[in-house]
Protein backbone atom coordinates (compact mmCIF):
# COMPACT_ATOMS: atom_id res chain seq x y z
CA UNK A 1 0.00 0.00 0.00
CA UNK A 2 1.43 3.69 -0.79
CA UNK A 3 2.19 5.55 2.56
CA UNK A 4 0.61 9.09 2.17
CA UNK A 5 3.18 10.17 5.35
CA UNK A 6 1.43 12.26 7.75
CA UNK A 7 -1.14 15.06 6.46
CA UNK A 8 1.41 17.69 6.28
CA UNK A 9 3.04 15.61 3.71
CA UNK A 10 0.28 15.39 1.23
CA UNK A 11 0.47 17.74 -1.54
CA UNK A 12 -3.17 19.18 -1.60
CA UNK A 13 -4.46 21.15 1.49
CA UNK A 14 -6.55 19.20 3.61
CA UNK A 15 -9.78 21.71 4.98
CA UNK A 16 -11.36 21.22 7.91
CA UNK A 17 -13.56 18.41 8.33
CA UNK A 18 -16.79 19.97 8.82
CA UNK A 19 -15.85 22.80 6.60
CA UNK A 20 -15.29 20.39 3.22
CA UNK A 21 -18.83 18.86 4.15
CA UNK A 22 -19.92 22.08 4.11
CA UNK A 23 -18.56 23.43 0.84
CA UNK A 24 -19.27 19.65 -0.66
CA UNK A 25 -23.00 20.38 0.18
CA UNK A 26 -23.11 23.88 -1.20
CA UNK A 27 -21.80 23.41 -4.43
CA UNK A 28 -23.58 19.68 -4.85
CA UNK A 29 -26.97 22.03 -4.13
CA UNK A 30 -25.33 24.57 -6.77
CA UNK A 31 -24.84 22.28 -9.81
CA UNK A 32 -27.93 20.22 -8.69
CA UNK A 33 -27.48 16.42 -6.90
CA UNK A 34 -27.51 14.54 -10.59
CA UNK A 35 -24.65 16.32 -12.33
CA UNK A 36 -22.63 15.39 -8.97
CA UNK A 37 -24.05 12.07 -8.99
CA UNK A 38 -22.83 10.88 -12.11
CA UNK A 39 -19.56 12.79 -12.61
CA UNK A 40 -18.80 10.58 -9.11
CA UNK A 41 -20.33 7.26 -10.65
CA UNK A 42 -18.01 7.92 -13.85
CA UNK A 43 -14.82 8.48 -11.63
CA UNK A 44 -15.60 5.26 -9.86
CA UNK A 45 -16.27 2.96 -12.77
CA UNK A 46 -12.82 4.35 -14.51
CA UNK A 47 -11.55 3.71 -11.39
CA UNK A 48 -12.36 0.03 -11.54
CA UNK A 49 -11.60 -0.31 -15.10
CA UNK A 50 -8.26 1.12 -15.88
CA UNK A 51 -6.77 1.68 -12.62
CA UNK A 52 -6.78 -1.33 -10.12
CA UNK A 53 -5.84 -3.96 -12.94
CA UNK A 54 -9.29 -6.03 -12.17
CA UNK A 55 -9.18 -8.85 -15.38
CA UNK A 56 -12.50 -8.03 -17.47
CA UNK A 57 -13.98 -11.78 -15.92
CA UNK A 58 -14.40 -10.55 -12.86
CA UNK A 59 -17.75 -9.23 -11.76
CA UNK A 60 -18.59 -6.63 -9.73
CA UNK A 61 -20.83 -6.18 -6.93
CA UNK A 62 -22.26 -3.17 -5.16
CA UNK A 63 -23.69 -2.80 -1.94
CA UNK A 64 -25.71 0.50 -1.91
CA UNK A 65 -27.44 2.36 1.15
CA UNK A 66 -30.03 4.77 1.11
CA UNK A 67 -28.05 7.80 0.77
CA UNK A 68 -25.87 9.32 -1.98
CA UNK A 69 -23.12 7.13 -1.90
CA UNK A 70 -25.77 4.62 -2.71
CA UNK A 71 -27.09 6.34 -5.66
CA UNK A 72 -23.08 6.73 -6.58
CA UNK A 73 -22.78 3.24 -6.56
CA UNK A 74 -26.27 2.30 -8.49
CA UNK A 75 -25.17 4.83 -11.36
CA UNK A 76 -21.50 3.16 -11.36
CA UNK A 77 -23.07 -0.46 -11.60
CA UNK A 78 -25.16 0.69 -14.51
CA UNK A 79 -22.49 2.94 -16.17
CA UNK A 80 -20.09 -0.56 -16.17
CA UNK A 81 -23.16 -2.50 -17.13
CA UNK A 82 -22.98 -0.45 -20.34
CA UNK A 83 -19.62 -0.80 -20.60
CA UNK A 84 -20.17 -4.69 -20.99
CA UNK A 85 -18.88 -5.34 -17.35
CA UNK A 86 -20.94 -8.04 -15.61
CA UNK A 87 -22.64 -6.27 -12.40
CA UNK A 88 -24.96 -6.63 -9.46
CA UNK A 89 -26.37 -4.74 -6.91
CA UNK A 90 -27.39 -5.24 -3.63
CA UNK A 91 -29.78 -2.82 -2.30
CA UNK A 92 -30.37 -2.00 1.59
CA UNK A 93 -33.41 -0.51 1.18
CA UNK A 94 -36.67 -1.77 0.08
CA UNK A 95 -37.89 -0.02 -3.41
CA UNK A 96 -41.38 -1.08 -3.25
CA UNK A 97 -41.73 1.66 -0.64
CA UNK A 98 -42.66 5.44 -1.55
CA UNK A 99 -40.56 7.39 0.69
CA UNK A 100 -37.10 6.54 -1.24
CA UNK A 101 -35.21 9.70 -1.87
CA UNK A 102 -35.66 10.82 -5.46
CA UNK A 103 -31.73 10.50 -6.44
CA UNK A 104 -32.09 6.66 -4.90
CA UNK A 105 -35.23 5.77 -6.92
CA UNK A 106 -34.11 6.83 -10.04
CA UNK A 107 -30.77 5.20 -10.04
CA UNK A 108 -32.54 1.95 -9.17
CA UNK A 109 -35.38 2.85 -12.42
CA UNK A 110 -32.37 3.30 -14.59
CA UNK A 111 -30.52 0.24 -13.64
CA UNK A 112 -33.65 -1.84 -13.73
CA UNK A 113 -34.12 -0.56 -17.25
CA UNK A 114 -30.92 -1.06 -18.45
CA UNK A 115 -29.56 -3.92 -16.72
CA UNK A 116 -32.40 -5.68 -15.91
CA UNK A 117 -34.46 -6.41 -12.66
CA UNK A 118 -32.57 -9.77 -12.65
CA UNK A 119 -29.39 -7.59 -11.31
CA UNK A 120 -31.27 -6.27 -8.32
CA UNK A 121 -31.05 -7.99 -4.90
CA UNK A 122 -32.92 -5.81 -2.29
CA UNK A 123 -32.10 -6.56 1.54
CA UNK A 124 -30.02 -9.87 0.30
CA UNK A 125 -27.33 -9.90 2.49
CA UNK A 126 -26.27 -13.81 1.35
CA UNK A 127 -26.05 -12.16 -2.09
CA UNK A 128 -23.03 -10.37 -0.58
CA UNK A 129 -21.50 -12.58 1.42
CA UNK A 130 -21.11 -15.44 -0.98
CA UNK A 131 -19.82 -13.21 -4.05
CA UNK A 132 -16.59 -13.92 -5.47
CA UNK A 133 -15.49 -10.94 -7.47
CA UNK A 134 -15.10 -7.38 -6.67
CA UNK A 135 -17.57 -5.37 -4.18
CA UNK A 136 -17.82 -2.04 -4.02
CA UNK A 137 -18.87 -0.11 -0.54
CA UNK A 138 -22.10 2.48 -1.28
CA UNK A 139 -23.32 1.90 2.11
CA UNK A 140 -22.14 5.40 4.20
CA UNK A 141 -20.45 8.76 3.85
CA UNK A 142 -18.76 10.87 5.74
CA UNK A 143 -19.99 12.54 8.59
CA UNK A 144 -19.90 9.13 10.59
CA UNK A 145 -20.08 9.57 14.20
CA UNK A 146 -21.67 6.85 16.02
CA UNK A 147 -21.41 2.69 15.12
CA UNK A 148 -23.41 1.79 12.09
CA UNK A 149 -26.30 0.00 13.06
CA UNK A 150 -29.47 -2.06 11.28
CA UNK A 151 -29.06 -3.27 7.76
CA UNK A 152 -26.24 -1.06 7.44
CA UNK A 153 -24.28 -3.01 10.30
CA UNK A 154 -25.36 -6.15 8.81
CA UNK A 155 -24.20 -5.32 5.24
CA UNK A 156 -20.55 -4.20 6.47
CA UNK A 157 -20.40 -7.27 8.34
CA UNK A 158 -21.49 -9.15 5.27
CA UNK A 159 -18.94 -7.46 3.06
CA UNK A 160 -16.11 -8.09 5.05
CA UNK A 161 -16.56 -11.75 5.65
CA UNK A 162 -17.02 -11.50 1.68
CA UNK A 163 -13.68 -10.06 1.66
CA UNK A 164 -11.64 -13.72 2.50
CA UNK A 165 -13.24 -15.07 -0.83
CA UNK A 166 -14.17 -11.93 -3.01
CA UNK A 167 -11.33 -10.28 -5.16
CA UNK A 168 -11.48 -7.33 -2.86
CA UNK A 169 -13.64 -4.49 -1.79
CA UNK A 170 -13.44 -0.43 -2.94
CA UNK A 171 -15.16 2.06 -0.63
CA UNK A 172 -16.78 4.68 -2.39
CA UNK A 173 -15.08 8.21 -0.43
CA UNK A 174 -14.63 6.42 2.67
CA UNK A 175 -14.97 3.19 4.02
CA UNK A 176 -18.19 2.57 5.78
CA UNK A 177 -18.59 3.33 9.48
CA UNK A 178 -14.77 5.65 9.65
CA UNK A 179 -14.55 8.94 10.79
CA UNK A 180 -13.39 11.48 8.05
CA UNK A 181 -11.76 13.45 10.33
CA UNK A 182 -10.56 11.19 13.12
CA UNK A 183 -9.88 8.19 10.97
CA UNK A 184 -11.49 5.93 13.67
CA UNK A 185 -14.08 2.93 13.49
CA UNK A 186 -16.52 3.76 16.08
CA UNK A 187 -18.23 0.70 15.34
CA UNK A 188 -18.40 -2.25 12.24
CA UNK A 189 -16.22 -0.58 9.61
CA UNK A 190 -15.57 -1.66 5.96
CA UNK A 191 -11.81 -2.78 5.31
CA UNK A 192 -10.76 -1.79 2.24
CA UNK A 193 -8.56 -2.95 -0.23
CA UNK A 194 -9.24 0.11 -2.03
CA UNK A 195 -10.67 3.66 -1.21
CA UNK A 196 -11.69 6.17 -3.92
CA UNK A 197 -11.63 9.41 -2.24
CA UNK A 198 -13.53 12.01 -4.07
CA UNK A 199 -12.06 15.46 -4.70
CA UNK A 200 -10.53 16.47 -1.27
CA UNK A 201 -8.99 14.69 0.90
CA UNK A 202 -10.24 13.58 4.04
CA UNK A 203 -7.62 14.11 7.01
CA UNK A 204 -8.86 11.03 8.78
CA UNK A 205 -8.06 8.86 5.69
CA UNK A 206 -4.35 9.25 5.98
CA UNK A 207 -4.53 8.71 9.97
CA UNK A 208 -2.00 5.47 10.77
CA UNK A 209 -5.40 4.18 12.86
CA UNK A 210 -7.00 4.33 9.47
CA UNK A 211 -5.04 1.89 7.56
CA UNK A 212 -6.43 -1.26 7.92
CA UNK A 213 -9.70 0.13 6.66
CA UNK A 214 -8.71 2.09 3.77
CA UNK A 215 -6.41 -0.09 1.96
CA UNK A 216 -5.02 1.60 -1.22
CA UNK A 217 -5.62 5.32 -1.51
CA UNK A 218 -6.66 6.96 -5.01
CA UNK A 219 -8.31 10.27 -5.15
CA UNK A 220 -10.59 11.84 -7.90
CA UNK A 221 -11.64 14.58 -9.23
CA UNK A 222 -15.48 14.98 -9.29
CA UNK A 223 -16.71 17.60 -10.68
CA UNK A 224 -16.97 20.12 -7.72
CA UNK A 225 -14.50 22.20 -9.76
CA UNK A 226 -11.35 23.85 -7.98
CA UNK A 227 -12.65 27.64 -8.21
CA UNK A 228 -15.14 26.11 -5.44
CA UNK A 229 -12.25 26.06 -2.77
CA UNK A 230 -11.27 30.13 -2.20
CA UNK A 231 -7.00 30.37 -2.37
CA UNK A 232 -6.74 26.32 -3.49
CA UNK A 233 -7.08 26.33 -7.17
CA UNK A 234 -3.73 26.06 -8.02
CA UNK A 235 -3.16 23.24 -5.36
CA UNK A 236 -6.15 21.51 -6.79
CA UNK A 237 -5.20 22.08 -10.15
CA UNK A 238 -1.42 20.93 -9.55
CA UNK A 239 -2.59 17.78 -7.55
CA UNK A 240 -4.49 16.33 -10.45
CA UNK A 241 -2.82 17.37 -13.34
CA UNK A 242 -1.52 14.04 -14.92
CA UNK A 243 -5.32 13.44 -14.82
CA UNK A 244 -8.93 13.14 -12.73
CA UNK A 245 -7.34 9.93 -10.71
CA UNK A 246 -4.54 9.60 -9.20
CA UNK A 247 -3.01 7.16 -6.62
CA UNK A 248 -2.26 8.78 -3.19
Amino acid sequence: MANPGPPSAIDLPLLDGEEARRIDLEVTEKLGRVRVLEGVATRVADTLLYHLDITSSIPFLFVAGKGNNGANAIAAARMLHLRGRETFVVLLVDPAKDDLRPNIREQIDLYHDFAGGDRLFPLDLDKIQQFEGVLIDGILGTGITDPPRGISKQAIQAMNQAGNNAKGILAIDIPSGLNHITGEAPGECIRAKWTLNLHMLKRGQLQEVARPYVGELYSAESGLGFSTFPGLEASFAAFYKDGPIRKV
